[in-house]
């Protein structure tokens, strides 16, 4: 079941809802927070966290986004094919094979490898642009980048090849989202800081230098540079409780009055497919991990762990049904799962349950199912399959 044979949420048996409300939302807060000189740039990366790839790059451009970033060429050309004309940034890797893309799609890379930027060059020219290039400094993290020494030579290359030009200055913070004591990424953004001044000192430009994720950017404005990266918070999800935590805490010591209210965007759904009775001393699913203690009704959904619903979830979360909580009973299934309706009244074939999402007076959170999974809110939306067909709602 794929988005292009779907043309409405009625055709699906399990689909997302995306609101545009809560998108536009959260780009009016993002927005707010940086001042109209900061490049806003969302990522949109991994099917843009689970959400959606195409709606919500361009939703996200609609509600006035600079920049889309993307993690590999493959995604900066899906967006071209959909006819979206923002910069876009390839913040992963990309191979010298990969060049001729890069270049099509107009896109700018974050670079690395000296032998990289030749194939860029060559791809830049032969297709009359000039591809530009950001130079992921090492400060910390130990992933992705390079020292200052061979940047600085990096530089150096590309300030002497066609085809390709030096735009940016960056890097990745460790662990901004995990705690509450931010040294560390303080030490990391005074080395981007540091390298910046080398750079100039050495007669090479570089108009933007950048660091901010979703929790920097909450937190602390000194890390906007000249381009945020929002990932997970322009969603309308926080980074993590210690983010919010020292929002409260900066709040509370510093006077610093941004408390950002962001709106979760997704909400997960999907239709009963059949209703059956399961007797006192039956079992549900495989495995015979769930007995029933008393004249149960079970609702099976038509999605499992194929689908994105995490098999970790077996005998221990709950889906909503009109507006009730309906635990998950046995195994989940690769492509089902079944539910507990016996306190629900008229549950049958086509009543719509919530896996993530608002029913009535009660929500299910990614935050509340990655609990349960022993994970964070970014596996659990990232993790829905693309066969989920995405719906842009005017709802929150």
């Amino acid at each position: 079941m794929h988005q292009e044979f779907l043309n409405s949420i009625e055709s699906a048996s399990s689909w997302c809802e995306v609101s545009r409300q809560a998108l536009q939302s959260n780009v009016a807060t993002l927005r707010q927070r940086i001042g109209a000189d900061v490049t806003l740039g969302v990522v949109v990366k991994a099917d843009a966290f689970g959400h959606g790839i195409i709606p919500c790059a361009r939703e996200f451009v609609a509600a006035g986004v600079d920049w889309l970033i993307v993690n590999f060429a493959y995604e900066a050309m899906a967006l071209r094919q959909a006819g979206i004309q923002a910069p876009i940034y390839i913040c992963g890797n990309v191979s010298a094979a990969q060049a001729p893309l890069v270049a099509q799609s107009q896109a700018r890379i974050v670079l690395y490898d000296p032998e990289i930027v030749k194939a860029m060059a060559q791809a830049g020219k032969a297709a009359n642009y000039t591809i530009p290039v950001h130079l992921k400094l090492e400060t910390g993290t130990h992933r992705q980048g390079i020292s200052l020494q061979e940047a600085l030579e990096l530089a150096q290359l590309v300030s002497q090849l066609e085809g390709v030009e030096l735009e940016g200055l960056t890097t990745h913070y460790a662990d901004i989202e995990d705690t509450t004591d931010h040294r560390f990424a303080h030490q990391q953004l005074v080395l981007l800081q540091e390298a910046r001044e080398v750079f100039q000192q050495a007669g090479l430009d570089v108009p933007m230098v950048h660091s901010a994720n979703s929790a920097a950017t909450i937190l602390w404005p000194e890390t906007h540079g000249s381009l945020v990266r929002v990932g997970i918070a322009a969603y309308g999800l926080w980074p993590s409780r210690e983010t919010y935590a020292t929002v409260l805490q900066n709040y509370a010591t510093r006077g610093e009055g941004f408390i950002p209210n962001l709106q979760p965007v997704l909400s997960w759904r999907a239709r009963v497919v059949q209703v059956k009775d399961v007797p006192v001393g039956g079992y549900v699913s495989y495995g015979r991990t769930f007995r029933a203690t008393y004249p149960m009704r079970i609702a099976i959904l038509p999605l499992g762990y194929h689908e994105g619903y995490d098999r970790r979830l077996s005998n221990l979360s709950h889906v909503l049904i009109k507006g009730v909580r309906a635990p998950v009973r046995g195994r989940i299934c690769m492509n089902m799962m079944m539910v507990d309706v016996t306190h629900i009244q008229d549950v049958s074939v086509g009543t719509v349950a919530t896996l993530i999402g608002t029913d009535g007076e009660e929500k299910v959170s990614a935050e509340q199912l990655a609990s349960w999974m022993g994970t964070i809110n970014y596996e659990v939306v990232s993790r829905i399959h693309p066969s989920q067909p995405r719906f842009v709602v005017d709802t929150f």
